[in-house]
């Protein structure tokens, strides 16, 4: 009969297709199937921890795209010939906004070990140029 239920619930058809979208990487598509399960039915923990875990990951990863996209126009400031004060100060925003950013992520047992690395590699990069500058 639990063999029935998981089988034909749609709740739990969506918490394990969200678990292998979770699992695979895609962290936005779990995380919306697993909203969407957890909807159909909130007592589904199965929903609830892949949505939850979902958020997290999905947050490292735009932390992660972020990162990359500031230090593009870090290293556009830096190789500017007339290099000012203002873009110092806007280097200096930059890193303290990142850095920030990065003390806020929370990551679980469950997080992807190899994307916390990345994140933590990033940070790294705007606490060295900060402290460099500043």
């Amino acid at each position: 009969m639990v063999v029935f239920f998981f089988l034909f619930s749609d709740s739990y058809k969506l918490s394990f297709e969200a678990r292998m979208k979770y699992f695979m990487g895609d962290y936005k598509t779990a995380r919306e199937l697993a909203q969407k399960a957890f909807e159909l039915d909130p007592y589904n923990k199965m929903a609830f921890s892949i949505l939850a875990q979902s958020k997290i990951s999905a947050k490292m990863v735009d932390y992660i795209e972020d990162s990359n996209k500031y230090l593009e126009k870090i290293e556009a400031l830096t190789k500017k010939s007339d290099f000012s004060r203002r873009d110092r100060i806007k280097i200096k925003m930059i890193c303290e906004v990142m850095m920030a950013r990065y003390e806020k992520l929370s990551p679980t047992v469950m997080t992807d070990k190899e994307l916390y690395k990345i994140a933590t590699q990033k940070y790294h990069q705007f606490r060295k140029i900060y402290e460099e500058l500043f």
